[in-house]
C-alpha cells in the first residue's frame, strides 16, 4: 500500500489554495469553522440531497490525511457507521473499487478513501445534527468536525404518469401524458415513472420539481426524429450557427439561456434512462468483473449511422433531407440523453444512463450541480460522453460508475474568440468514482475558450480508459485550463496516455462555425500528485478503427505536448509522487517552468532513460527512481 504524502511546501501558491477548496456545493457558512490538521473539513449536505427520508453528506479530506484510513459519521451524537461500509451500500462504484484492490496483490496502488455518507431511514421534516471523525492508522479517531445541522423535507406530492394514461408497455408513445404530468404537478412535487418501459419523445422539466424513476422503470427514447422537435432545441453557444434538437430530458428556455432560467431540479431513482440511439452488438452485453451485464453498443460513425443507428439514423436522415452537410448533421443534429441549461441547484442521483444518440448528460451555464451514484453505460456509443459541464460553476460528481463511448466526465468552456464573453467553467469536485472505459476519465476540453479553472479530482479508480487525466485544446479554441489538482487516484491498464496535456488536439467531427481564437489554448498551474499507474503483464492496448483499419496507437504514461507551430508552451505543470509500473518512458515537449519530481519507474523494461524531454525551458527534474524489472 502506498503511503499518502505529507504536505509539501513547494506546491505553487495558487494550487495550495485549490487544495483547500471549501464547499464546492456553494453552501456558504455550513461547516465552515476552522479545524485541526486531521479533522475532516467542510462537512456539508449536498445541494438538493435532503429528502423526506434521507440526507447525503460529503466532506473535504483533512489538511493532513496521510494516516487517515476511513471516516466515521455520527448523528445526534450516535455512531451511524463508517464511510467505507456506507459506500458498499450506496455507491455503484464501490464494488468495482473493491475488485480493483483485490487484484492489487503487491499493494502498490494509491488507496482511495470514501468521503461521503448517505443517511437513510430518517423522518420527514425533522432536524438532525451530524459530525464526522477521521479513523487514523492506529484506529484512534480524530476530533469531531464542526456540527452540521440538516433538516429532511416534508413528504412530497407524488404525480404518477400512469394517472394521465401513460403505459409502460414499451411501444405506446407517452410524450403527451408524461409532459402533462410534469406541467400539472404542483411546485415541489415529484413526477414518478413507475415500473415498466415508458417510451417518450423530448420532455421538458420545470423549476422546483423532482423526476423520479422507480426501480424497474425505463424511460425509453422514441426512435422517431419528429418526436424531438428542432424548434424546441438549442444552440450550444450563442455564436453557434446550427440548432440542435432537444434531448430526451430537457430544461431549456428559448427566451433565457443563462443562469437562473430554472432552479431546484432533481432527477433521481433506481430506474433507467435509455436514449435508444444506436443498435447493440450481436454480443449485446459483457459480464464485467462484478458479474454485472454491461450493454455493448455499436461504435457508429457518420458513415455508418444509417445502418447502425436507431434514433441517430432517423435524425441524420432528417438533417440530410433538409440540406445539411453530413458533417453538420452528425456533429449537431443528434439528441443527447439529458440537456439542462441555466439551472441554479441541480441534483442527479441513482439513475442508470444508457444509449444516447449523442452525448449523455449536458449541464450548461448552470450553478450548484451534483451528480451522485449514477451508472453511465454508453460503451461504445460514438460521442457518448458521460457527464459534461459547460460554462458552469460549483459542480460535483461522486460515487458514480462510468463505462462510456467517449469522455467520462468532461469540462467545457466554449470555442474560439467569442468564448471570452462567456463565464468560465469553474469549481469542480470529482471524487470516489470508478472509470471503466471511455476516452478520458477526467477531461478538460477540447472546448476551452473561456477557461476551465479550479478543478479538484481525487480518490478515483481508473481502469481500461484511454486516459486518466486528459487535457485537450488547440489554436482554434483558445483559452485552456488552470488551477487543477489531480491527486490520490489509482490507474491500471489504460490504453493511450496516463496523463496527457496537449495543445494539438484535432476533432474529426469538428464543425468550424465560430471565429478562431486570437490566442492558442494552453494549460497552466496544474498539479498531478500521488497517483499510481500500472500495466499488468497481460495488458494489451485496444486497437482503434482508423479508415477501416485496426491500428494500435503508441502509449505514453505522461505526455505534455505544446504547439511548436504556434510557439505555445504549457506552464507550471507539476508531476509529483507518481508511481509508474511496467510503463514506457514519459514524453515532455513544450513545457515552461515545470517540475517532475518523486517519480518511480518500477519494473522498467525499455532500453534507455525513462524520459524524453525537449522544448522545456525552466523545467526541473528531481528524485527520479529507476527500478528495472527482475530477470526471470
Amino acid at each position: 500500500m502506498r503511503a499518502r504524502p505529507a504536505a509539501r511546501s513547494a506546491i505553487p501558491v495558487t494550487l495550495t489554495a485549490l487544495l483547500l477548496i471549501s464547499s464546492l456545493a456553494h453552501a456558504k457558512g455550513e461547516g465552515a469553522a476552522q479545524s485541526t490538521a486531521q479533522v475532516p473539513a467542510r462537512v456539508q449536505v449536498l445541494q438538493l440531497a435532503s429528502e423526506a427520508d434521507r440526507i447525503v453528506l460529503a466532506w473535504n479530506k483533512p489538511e493532513q490525511y496521510a494516516d487517515v484510513r476511513d471516516y466515521k459519521v455520527f448523528m445526534n451524537g450516535k455512531l451511524l457507521g463508517s464511510a467505507s461500509d456506507n459506500a458498499r451500500r450506496h455507491s455503484p462504484a464501490q464494488a468495482y473499487v473493491d475488485k480493483f484492490y483485490a487484484a492489487d496483490t503487491r499493494k502498490v496502488h494509491v488507496r482511495v478513501s470514501p468521503h461521503s455518507f448517505t443517511v437513510d431511514g430518517l423522518k420527514p421534516a425533522t432536524t438532525y445534527r451530524f459530525t464526522v471523525r477521521a479513523v487514523l492508522a492506529d484506529d484512534k479517531l480524530s476530533a469531531a468536525s464542526p456540527v452540521v445541522t440538516a433538516r429532511t423535507t416534508s413528504s412530497p406530492k407524488l404525480c404518477d404518469v400512469g394517472a394521465r394514461g401513460a403505459l409502460g408497455d414499451g411501444s405506446t408513445l407517452n410524450t403527451a401524458a408524461i409532459q402533462a404530468t410534469i406541467d400539472n404537478c404542483a411546485a415541489g412535487g415529484t413526477v414518478r415513472i413507475p415500473k415498466g418501459v415508458f417510451k417518450s419523445g423530448a420532455l421538458f422539466l420545470k423549476s422546483n420539481m423532482t423526476l423520479e424513476l422507480a426501480e424497474g422503470a425505463t424511460l425509453l427514447g422514441s426512435e422517431r426524429a419528429e418526436d424531438y422537435p428542432l424548434e424546441r432545441g438549442y444552440k450550444l453557444y450563442e455564436y453557434s450557427s446550427t440548432q440542435r434538437p432537444p434531448s430526451l430530458i430537457n430544461a431549456l428556455d428559448a427566451r433565457n439561456r443563462h443562469l437562473g432560467a430554472f432552479s431546484n431540479i432533481r432527477i433521481v431513482g433506481k430506474g433507467v434512462i435509455d436514449g435508444n440511439g444506436w443498435k447493440r452488438h450481436s454480443d449485446a452485453s459483457l459480464t464485467d468483473d462484478t458479474g454485472y451485464a454491461l450493454p455493448q453498443y455499436i461504435a457508429g460513425t457518420s458513415k455508418s449511422s444509417t445502418s447502425d443507428g436507431i434514433l441517430a439514423a432517423a435524425q441524420m436522415e432528417q438533417a440530410l433531407k433538409e440540406g445539411l452537410s453530413a458533417l453538420a448533421a452528425y456533429s449537431q443534429r443528434r439528441s443527447s440523453l439529458i440537456t439542462l441549461r441555466g439551472v441554479s441547484n441541480l441534483y442527479v442521483a441513482g439513475v442508470t444512463l444508457r444509449n444516447p444518440a449523442f452525448h449523455g448528460v449536458m449541464v450548461l451555464e448552470s450553478e450548484n450541480a451534483a451528480v451522485n451514484g449514477v451508472r453511465v453505460e454508453t460503451w461504445d456509443v460514438n460521442n457518448g460522453d458521460g457527464v459534461e459541464f459547460g460554462n458552469s460553476q460549483y459542480v460535483t460528481v461522486m460515487n458514480s460508475f462510468f463505462d462510456t463511448g467517449d469522455d467520462c466526465i468532461n469540462f467545457a468552456a466554449g470555442t474560439g474568440e467569442e468564448a471570452t464573453s462567456q463565464p468560465q467553467q469553474q469549481f469542480g469536485w470529482i471524487f470516489n468514482n470508478y472509470f471503466r472505459r471511455g476516452h478520458g476519465a477526467v477531461v478538460m476540453g477540447s472546448h476551452t475558450g473561456a477557461w476551465i479553472t479550479d478543478i479538484l479530482a481525487e480518490d478515483n479508480v481508473v481502469h481500461l480508459t484511454w486516459t486518466g487525466l486528459r487535457g485537450k485544446t488547440n489554436n482554434l479554441n483558445g483559452g485552456g485550463a488552470r488551477r487543477v489538482v489531480y491527486r490520490d487516484n489509482a490507474h491500471r491498464d489504460l490504453q493511450r496516455e496516463g496523463f496527457v496535456l496537449s495543445a494539438e488536439y484535432s476533432d474529426p467531427n469538428l464543425l468550424l462555425d465560430y471565429k478562431p481564437a486570437s490566442q492558442p489554448g494552453k494549460f497552466q498551474d496544474i498539479l498531478v500528485q500521488h497517483n499510481s499507474l500500472e500495466f499488468t503483464d497481460s495488458w494489451q492496448p485496444t486497437p482503434i478503427n482508423r479508415d477501416g483499419q485496426k491500428v494500435v496507437v503508441a502509449f505514453n504514461p505522461v505526455l505534455v505536448q505544446g504547439d511548436a507551430k504556434n510557439n505555445v508552451f504549457h506552464e507550471n505543470i507539476v508531476f509529483d509522487d507518481l508511481l509508474l509500473i511496467n510503463a514506457p518512458p514519459i514524453k515532455i515537449d513544450g513545457l515552461r517552468n515545470g517540475q517532475i519530481r518523486g517519480i518511480t519507474f518500477r519494473d522498467y523494461k525499455t532500453e534507455g532513460m525513462p524520459w524524453k524531454i525537449s522544448n522545456a525551458p525552466g523545467t526541473k527534474m528531481q528524485d527520479v527512481k529507476l527500478e528495472p524489472a527482475e530477470k526471470k
